[in-house]
């Protein structure tokens, strides 16, 4: 009974250092706020969902916020935060529209959730992250690459914008080119940029194989 015992306490720790395990690109983001001399605040623009990525910065420290669109996806971020311990701050909201006054964040992120708009709505989601960034303050942004092996699957509305059947629902992927991003990032400083191509497997269990990274500053 006691091996039966220790073995569940094993595989519950095992499934908690899964759970804890973050994509490369956030250590990479962590490594740079490091660098800069502001109070540790942060926002992820997307933040729910079952694992969110915000625990990390709150493992790390950060005072964290967050906002999402999906109701559902709040839910199961308050869930996670009820199992573990933790708040996060996470409340409804569109990114597009950010509810927090100018100025008030050191660092902003989205992880996986940009590319759910359409190119002009993205554009639209970058300026308000750059209103509530404090000066000199980094935000990190993803998108999806046209080398993307999902890319050309469904039906394209306009360049790069793919609409998909996924169950009952139609879903919204923007794919870009190389420096297509670039375009978002007139107002900022862009101190890292990375094309990540996994040439086996997939980026950080997403199904995704074709990831544009980009870090930029606030001037």
């Amino acid at each position: 009974m006691k091996n039966i015992i220790k073995k569940l306490t094993d595989m519950r720790y095992l499934w908690k250092m899964i759970q804890n395990f973050y994509p490369s690109s956030l250590y990479n983001f962590l490594r740079f706020t490091n660098s800069v001399p502001l109070e540790k605040k942060i926002l992820d623009c997307g933040a729910g969902g079952s694992n969110p990525k915000l625990a990390f910065f709150h493992e790390n420290g950060f005072e964290t916020y967050g906002i999402d669109i999906s109701e559902d996806s709040i839910n199961y971020s308050n869930e996670y935060c009820e199992e573990n311990g933790i708040k996060l701050k996470i409340i409804k909201a569109d990114m597009r529209k950010i509810p927090f006054e100018s100025n008030f964040f050191s660092f902003v992120f989205s992880y996986n959730s940009i590319f759910h708009l359409n190119k002009i709505d993205s554009g639209i989601a970058i300026k308000e992250m750059y209103r509530v960034l404090k000066k000199e303050g980094l935000c990190y942004i993803n998108f999806l690459s046209k080398d993307d092996n999902h890319y050309g699957n469904g039906i394209e509305q306009n360049p790069g914008e793919v609409i998909t059947i996924e169950g009952n629902g139609k879903f919204l992927h923007s794919f870009y080119d190389d420096d297509e991003p670039d375009k978002y990032c007139k107002d900022f400083e862009i101190i890292y940029k990375e094309k990540r191509h996994i040439m086996q497997g997939n980026y950080f269990n997403t199904g995704r194989t074709c990831i544009l990274d980009y870090i930029v500053k606030k001037l």
